[in-house]
């Protein structure tokens, strides 16, 4: 009779995959709703879901500090690009045709892809775009389950990432190709992200979001191209068998940012390699932290 009923830690398992539905479900109305899923909005959804599996403590104490910074280090981030220093636009232009064959990607890609209207392409891509945070922030949560060492090196990396990344942004403020004709050469980019949003009328955002001033010259190096390495980097530690859906997932999200117009591959090339040192110069830290049993 006894083997009919559940175990607890069955029951428990059942509960936290229910959880774990729930909250891919509200993530996917919200991104399909044109409504962006920020580290706040995160932090209440899965709040709630922690609190339900009984680690609501644990969550607010591995989980506000994070949060808190986040919201800190964007609200900084929107005022940087006010501090007067110049905005880099035709030198990033040089740069790129001299790497890419005197071709610039955007340009090609948008020549090739677009248009007229809004295509299917435009919509999944600016969905992509717009889902900027919900792999960051669903990874995260994933690896506080299962994780937690990983989890704090996860954040860790996350966090000096775009605290450089603020860094470099304050001293050299970069457009993206959406607005080279602001500082020099016009090249011809559409922004196509903002003509998906305001045709499907999407740009939901959160309180706090919504009245942060954003920086519009915070190209270069593209946090949107160093987040996705950094969950292929984590992601393929602890799940290796989706070692190749991270990677196609990373891929996307570059071809998303060159095609909107949002960053040249050089700022994605930039990202990318400050993903790389830092979760390599973290990774060392927690090793040589790591005591060794004597």
């Amino acid at each position: 009779m006894s083997a009919l009923v559940p175990s607890r830690s069955r029951l428990y398992l059942a509960m936290e995959r229910l959880l774990l539905v729930y909250l891919a479900a509200i993530a996917l109305i919200m991104v399909l709703g044109g409504y962006r899923m920020t580290p706040d909005v995160f932090f209440v959804f899965a709040g709630i879901a922690a609190l339900l599996m009984g680690r609501g403590f644990a969550f607010v104490r591995d989980w506000f500090p994070l949060v808190a910074i986040f919201l800190a280090w964007q609200t900084m981030r929107g005022i940087a690009w006010q501090a007067g220093f110049t905005v880099q636009s035709d030198a990033l232009i040089a740069v790129e045709r001299a790497i890419h064959l005197g071709a610039v990607p955007t340009v090609v890609l948008q020549d090739a892809l677009r248009g007229p209207g809004i295509s299917p392409l435009d919509v999944f891509l600016a969905t992509v775009y717009h889902a900027h945070f919900l792999l960051p922030l669903a990874l995260g949560f994933l690896l506080w389950l299962s994780s937690r060492r990983l989890f704090y090196r996860y954040m860790a990396v996350l966090l000096v990432v775009s605290i450089v990344q603020f860094v470099v942004a304050l001293l050299m403020p970069a457009a993206p190709p959406r607005f080279a004709y602001q500082f020099g050469e016009d090249l011809g980019v559409a922004d196509v992200s903002l003509e998906v949003t305001q045709a499907f009328g999407w740009g939901g955002l959160s309180w706090a979001y919504a009245n942060m001033i954003g920086n519009p010259y915070a190209a270069f190096p593209s946090l949107h191209a160093a987040y996705p390495v950094i969950a292929l980097l984590t992601g393929r530690q602890r799940w290796p068998w989706l070692t190749w859906p991270f990677v196609i997932y990373t891929a996307t999200v570059w071809f998303a940012i060159a095609y909107l117009g949002h960053h040249y591959l050089i700022d994605a090339y930039a990202g990318a390699l400050l993903a790389l040192g830092v979760w390599w110069a973290i990774g060392r830290w927690f090793i040589r932290d790591t005591p060794h049993p004597r």
